[in-house]
């Protein structure tokens, strides 16, 4: 076999292993041979050798393995041909982690979980760094990343090149690095320099990390003092991350703090559609509507999903249907606790009232904690399948206590029109979140206990 030969060999398996958009954009125009027992792979520079050896490398091994190859190697091209190899941008300057494309403004779903930290970062990108600190938190997979690099990426393909991007391990890794080396002013004079806008992603990493922590916020400091922009991730707001310097807290808790949320019923159906209209598909109503309602996650397990069905019904050759979601769901979910349901309205009961759920459910008989306490028994008992016993027992308060707190607030509604709406709205917001079992369908003999119990 010729050298030639057994690469373009090589190269068909790995256009089967990858995706379409992967393989074009990074592999379609690679050239190579094979000599001896080793693979070489031609690449115009050292950007593009790291980071095919980094994110691919893997792959390359196993598929080296599977020809009976030993190994595989780069060879820079001193002169390179803009057709070898087709780059979204070149980040060859980039100090730091390098930024994924993929991760743009189009690619993201807005909705009411997410729109605020949305309009923030678009309006970075719009206007260009003037001195803006943002700490965007919440869980993981709904997002905070995706936005972060959407500033970047956005300015970068606009010719704004003054964009570092670290996660906090990296930061945290590149000023050991330098320190050890006897070079830790030159890191930070780097950034002092070069950088107007940093990007700083899941800033909890840093716990317990006294030095890192201490050098950013010197950083920080001269940052926001020159007018540059910075914008950190985390899991949490200031105040509850752990094992943090309080110069380094008072300084996050200044800066414009917005909170992603879970995506609500209707966010994820719109991510649904968008995914699968991204795939080339656009999935019947019923579909989408059930896979809305039983993916409560975050946006990566929503994805992951709607791929799955995809190629579901790609492999077997069918359409997309509400059975063949069924059967999806049922192999790539885990069984639902049985008080699923219960923490989803109190999740909503916390977010109305603004409280958290130890407040709601501790032993506080402040005005506001008891109405929340009180709307949480309402609620239970109007949308879950759940008798009075078993919220007394969830709730771990007396039976006659869940009762009264029931009936006070059935007075309260009759009484307050307006409050009444308000709640109203609550319960539609959630009927979208779970299967609704009305009030009226709720045993008769236990409204009679209730009834006699409070009499």
């Amino acid at each position: 076999m010729k050298k030639s030969e057994g690469f373009e060999y090589f190269k068909a398996k790995l256009k089967e292993r990858l995706p379409q958009n992967i393989y074009k954009v990074w592999f379609s125009e690679l050239k190579g041979f094979v000599q001896g027992k080793t693979l070489y792979l031609i690449v115009p520079n050292e950007f593009a050798k790291t980071w095919l050896k980094e994110n691919y490398g893997a792959l390359l091994q196993k598929l080296v393995q599977e020809f009976s190859w030993e190994s595989f190697d780069f060879i820079v091209s001193d002169h390179p041909k803009a057709e070898q190899l087709i780059l979204p941008y070149n980040p060859a300057e980039l100090f730091g982690r390098k930024i994924s494309p993929k991760y743009t403004f189009e690619d993201f779903v807005v909705g009411k979980c997410n729109e605020l930290a949305y309009k923030v970062c678009y309006r970075i990108f719009e206007e260009r760094p003037k001195g803006y600190f943002i700490y965007l938190y919440g869980n993981y997979g709904l997002g905070k990343t995706h936005l972060t690099q959407a500033v970047g990426n956005g300015l970068l393909k606009a010719g704004f090149e003054r964009v570092y991007y670290f996660t906090a391990q990296d930061f945290m890794s590149y000023l050991l690095k330098y320190l050890r080396a006897g070079q830790i002013e030159s890191f930070k004079e780097r950034i002092r320099e070069s950088c107007d806008l940093l990007l700083l992603d899941g800033l909890h990493f840093l716990s317990g990390k006294e030095f890192t922590q201490t050098e950013l916020s010197f950083l920080l400091d001269y940052l926001l003092d020159q007018g540059k922009t910075v914008i950190f991730t985390s899991l949490s707001l200031p105040q509850e991350l752990k094992d943090i310097d309080s110069s380094l807290r008072s300084r996050l808790n200044a800066s414009l703090i917005v909170r992603i949320n879970q995506p609500d019923f209707e966010t994820r159906k719109r991510i649904i559609r968008f995914k699968a209209k991204k795939a080339g598909y656009r999935f019947p109503p019923e579909v989408v509507d059930y896979l809305a309602r039983n993916l409560r996650g975050d946006i990566r397990q929503i994805e992951s999903a709607v791929i799955g069905l995809i190629a579901r019904a790609s492999l077997l050759k069918e359409p997309v249907t509400l059975q063949l979601a069924k059967e999806l769901l049922a192999e790539i979910t885990f069984e639902r606790n049985e008080n699923s349901e219960v923490e989803l309205i109190l999740e909503g009961v916390c977010k109305f009232y603004g409280l958290s759920k130890e407040e709601i459910l501790s032993r506080s008989r402040k005005k506001k904690i008891v109405l929340a306490r009180q709307t949480l028994v309402y609620l239970m008992r109007k949308l879950s399948q759940k008798t009075l016993k078993e919220i007394s027992e969830i709730l771990k308060k007396e039976h006659s206590t869940v009762i009264y707190h029931l009936k006070t607030f059935e007075r309260k509604l009759e009484e307050n029109r307006a409050f009444k709406m308000q709640i109203d709205l609550l319960i539609k917001d959630l009927s979208q979140e779970l299967p609704l079992k009305s009030f009226s369908e709720n045993s008769e003999e236990e409204f009679l206990e209730a009834d006699l119990e409070v009499k």
